[in-house]
């Protein structure tokens, strides 16, 4: 009667795998054990089938204490929150001392819930409780393989059909672990070498012809400046893409790159991962002309969008996803998240215009040997209805928009290269908007009106820079230096001394108020 038990528990587990789809964690032909896994209606279902002829109750108790210990272990690798495991015995009796308790549900309570129950297939009542079986996982199908091994008994040696199942059942476990494996292994990851190589050459090309952290260069190169773009440079959106604002930027976002990008780009191929590469910088670049005013580069937007690219790929294969890189990849977002939040000078408008648009984008490219035509359409109407509105509420913006530090920052570059009269220009449009610099960009302006001999003009300035900002050393000294040219000694000597008060360390400052009061 062995034999017609081990076939049995063979042709169950065929059942399972190859009709009803169940996945093959672990195979072990000699003890007669299995393990299988399947999701259905939300729920994990985890099958451990076992041969065995049990005596006692008590040796099942055991064998149940070691299955609950074996998915505490491992719990981590199923997704969800609960767990319904399923302890499945062939055997020819049952145990000889009352057992019926072990039937009844067990339910751990934890971060997942695990409910384990027992199904003990003996020979008296097999019929009966593999339709039980089956129902709890809602197969309504029941084969009927008892009636089978009794033909084969008769007809044909049941060794040999028991190896055949194996066979069978292995060569499903390895087609499926193929299917794994190509998942992964689809695209060669060429593009992403070419960006690597086109950041870093755009990076090298502008510390030599200028500085990458000025913010002058970064505009003449093609950073993304709100100003330029509503008068129509929308190509900043793409060119901001490829500009780095120092090494470590660079350093930062081409080892993010790196990784990412070898990983989507062979999970999608060259060719789905430039769309999502390009429609994800885009999403970030237009996200960031919307709700961020300063001036911004980098390839962050279309990083994040990796990101997407991984998170689209573990909706589609949630269980692959979290067994390899899911819950790492998961913090890592978090933890950016937190640091965008954290860090003033991060441009979180990109980086999670680029997440959600590097989602979005991999829905419109689908994995391949996916299509979906309904669901890929819908997708790209959603990213374009989703940038075009955010690009209309940066353009809206801009009309109320105020100055800022970038303003500020563009006006001392100004000062640097001795471009005075560029600066009075572009100062005196910033101070029609409203804005929090005023006292800045004034202090500029009335240096650019003293190096052109403009004293009436700076003067002006720099009382009201005064009025604004009182505890502005150097806008105290550049009107003494005024006042004093002026003849007037009394008010030169206030400011003076006022600008001495305010920084005592500045040795300038001091030797000004001294000769003053000579």
């Amino acid at each position: 009667m062995f034999i017609e038990e081990e076939y049995y528990f063979w042709e169950l587990t065929h059942d399972l795998v190859v009709n009803q789809g169940f996945d093959i964690l672990h195979v072990n032909e000699v003890n007669s054990e299995v393990w299988l896994e399947k999701q259905i209606n939300r729920k994990n279902h985890i099958l451990r089938l076992y041969r065995n002829q049990f005596d006692w109750s008590n040796h099942v108790k055991r064998d149940i204490a070691r299955i609950n210990q074996h998915i505490q272990k491992n719990k981590h690798m199923f997704v969800g929150k609960e767990l319904n495991v399923h302890a499945v015995y062939i055997s020819e009796y049952s145990p000889v001392d009352e057992w019926d308790g072990l039937v009844r549900p067990l339910k751990v309570k934890g971060k997942k819930d695990i409910f384990l129950k027992v199904h003990y297939l003996d020979r008296a009542e097999r019929e009966q409780k593999l339709s039980g079986l089956y129902e709890s996982l809602n197969i309504f199908s029941v084969p009927a393989f008892e009636r089978q091994s009794e033909t084969l008994y008769d007809n044909m040696a049941l060794e040999e059909q028991i190896e055949l199942l194996k066979k069978k059942i292995l060569y499903q476990r390895d087609q499926k672990r193929k299917e794994q494996v190509e998942l992964f292994e689809y695209g060669k990851p060429l593009l992403t070498r070419i960006l690597l190589a086109i950041n870093i050459a755009v990076f090298l090309y502008i510390e030599m012809n200028g500085q990458s952290t000025s913010v002058l260069d970064l505009i003449k190169y093609g950073a993304k400046y709100n100003p330029a773009i509503i008068e129509g440079e929308w190509w900043r959106i793409i060119s901001s893409m490829f500009i780095h604002i120092g090494m470590l930027h660079l350093f930062m976002n081409m080892l993010a790159l790196y990784y990412l990008g070898m990983a989507v780009e062979k999970i999608y191929g060259t060719g789905r991962f430039t769309l999502i590469y390009f429609l994800a910088g885009i999403a970030g670049g237009i996200t960031s002309f919307a709700l961020n005013p300063q001036v911004a580069a980098g390839a962050s937007g279309a990083i994040f969008g990796l990101f997407g690219a991984l998170l689209f790929f573990g909706v589609k294969h949630r269980q692959i996803f979290f067994r390899t890189m899911g819950r790492n990849l998961l913090f890592i977002i978090g933890l950016n998240v937190v640091l965008g939040l954290s860090v003033p000078q991060i441009d979180n408008g990109a980086h999670m215009g680029g997440l959600v648009g590097g989602f979005i984008a991999s829905a419109i490219v689908n994995l391949p040997k996916n299509r979906k035509f309904v669901w890929q359409s819908l997708a790209a109407v959603l990213y374009i209805v989703s940038i075009s509105a955010l690009a209309i509420y940066g353009y809206y913006q801009s009309e109320h928009q105020k100055h800022t530090a970038v303003d500020v920052e563009m006006s001392t570059s100004m000062l640097e290269d001795q471009r005075f009269e560029e600066t009075i220009t572009y100062t005196s449009q910033a101070l029609e908007k409203n804005g929090d610099y005023d006292a800045y960009l004034l202090f500029n302006r009335a240096v650019a009106y003293f190096e052109t001999g403009q004293m009436d003009n700076a003067q002006a300035d720099l009382e009201q820079v005064v009025e604004l900002d009182p505890k502005m050393a150097e806008a105290h000294f550049n009107l003494a230096l005024i006042y004093q040219n002026k003849g007037e000694k009394n008010k030169a000597a206030t400011h003076a001394k006022k600008a001495k008060e305010l920084r005592p360390s500045n040795k300038d400052f001091k030797k000004f108020y001294d000769q003053l009061m000579e």
